[in-house]
């Protein structure tokens, strides 16, 4: 048999080594999240005690600008209802004062305030409302000014037709009552010839009248001479017999019955007619009225061309 070879003993075996249990490591990570919480809720705290806002200059904003005018404008409106006579609010307080120490219950008391408070703020708007329709009347005026001043030439014009209109009525009236008729712009020389002398008046012209009359009636009367022997010898006889009815002559010379009917007219007022009759005289009883007649006729071109200046005026 083989002998085995029997092997030697194990040595003793190592005891197992135990590990230490490890540590198990802590999750961070809440912590950091409740930490972000308390910080967020920190900040929220802050900035509901002390809110921030963003600083603007009034140059830089026009926000701040326009804010700035609306605050100038209701400065100025309140400045104009200021102005205004002060409402008589004595007697308002005396009664809210004896309400005060009547009513118990504040609330009645506060409600009527109100109410009063109300009828104030629309006595306030009412004076609104008449500052803004006098503003309305101001800009009304304004506008007649402006187109007032825009028509300023055709106002000169009418105030020069005017100014001619007076003057000329003026001479009209010198010219009637005998006076001289001073400078007249643009008067021809029918008027011009009595600016510094005394033109001659209707009734200068009626007085005078008579006395050439008997002039002409004294003066040898023309006779004709291819007239036939019967009408001259009528003639001769009418001229030595006037009869008269009245102020009328009914049997006379021509002369007489001519200077009749113009003192006729005369006497009416009718100076053109009586001018016309005279100027059918001749002779020597033409040259008796001569005088007259020239002055009544100058009188008749002044009236004349101050009727035409009148209507070119």
């Amino acid at each position: 048999m083989t002998e085995q070879t029997l092997l030697p003993p194990p040595d003793d075996m190592p005891e197992p080594v135990v590990a230490p249990p490890r540590r198990q490591k802590r999750d961070v990570v809440p912590w950091l999240y409740g930490l972000g919480f308390i910080i967020l809720a920190v900040a929220i705290v802050y900035l509901w005690q002390y809110p921030s806002a963003p600083r603007e200059t009034e140059a830089d904003s026009p926000a701040l600008r326009a804010a700035a005018q609306q605050i100038a404008d209701m400065d100025a409106r309140l400045s104009r209802i200021e102005q205004r006579p002060t409402p008589n609010f004595g007697q308002l307080v005396a009664r809210v004062d004896a309400l005060d120490g009547r009513v118990a219950d504040q609330t009645q008391l506060a409600s009527r305030l109100d109410t009063l408070s109300g009828r104030i703020e629309s006595l306030s708007g009412r004076d609104q409302t008449g500052i803004d329709v006098t503003s309305q009347k101001v800009d009304a005026l304004a506008t007649r000014v402006a187109a007032l001043e825009a028509n300023a030439g055709a106002i000169e014009t009418v105030t020069k037709r005017l100014n001619r209109v007076a003057r000329l009525q003026e001479a009209s009236f010198a010219l009637e009552s005998g006076r001289p008729l001073g400078d007249v712009p643009g008067a021809p020389e029918a008027l011009a010839r009595f600016a510094h002398t005394a033109p001659p008046t209707e009734a200068a012209l009626r007085l005078r009248f008579a006395r050439a009359e008997q002039a002409a009636l004294a003066a040898k009367q023309p006779g004709e001479t291819n007239a036939p022997f019967v009408d001259r010898v009528l003639q001769q006889a009418q001229s030595l017999i006037t009869i008269r009815r009245g102020d009328d002559v009914v049997v006379g010379s021509p002369v007489a019955i001519a200077l009749n009917r113009a003192q006729s007219a005369l006497d009416v007022g009718d100076l053109q007619t009586a001018v016309a009759t005279v100027e059918t005289l001749t002779g020597q009883p033409a040259d008796a009225m001569a005088n007259w007649l020239e002055d009544a006729k100058a009188l008749l071109s002044a009236r004349s061309a101050l009727d035409q200046m009148a209507d070119k005026a």
